[in-house]
């Protein structure tokens, strides 16, 4: 085997061609949105490495997948209805200190 093989199936490789690659990113995707692929690869190599890093990353991805349902927050107080370009704004009485 050659001493070029043995580099390019290295953990230092994988690190250089991640580099690189986030080098290349920075020039082509100018102002597009979503996650680079370096920083993706950089994660998951993270991951590897770190015992908790496994579980962040599949809580961003379970949050980016879970929408908010309008429901799901405090009693609304306020409505906005764009059809009619109307917003109904009720404001709590102040709480008097006791």
């Amino acid at each position: 085997m050659s001493l070029g093989f043995l580099f390019a199936m290295s953990l230092p490789a994988l690190v250089v061609a991640l580099f690189v690659l986030a080098v290349v990113e920075r020039f082509v995707r100018r102002g597009k949105k979503g996650t680079p692929m370096a920083a993706a690869g950089l994660g998951e190599l993270g991951a590897t490495f770190e015992a908790g890093k496994r579980d962040e990353l599949e809580y961003r991805e379970e949050e980016r997948q879970l929408r908010d349902e309008e429901g799901d927050g405090a009693p609304p107080r306020s409505r906005v209805d764009l059809d009619a370009g109307t917003a109904v704004l009720k404001v709590p009485a102040p709480r008097l200190p006791d």
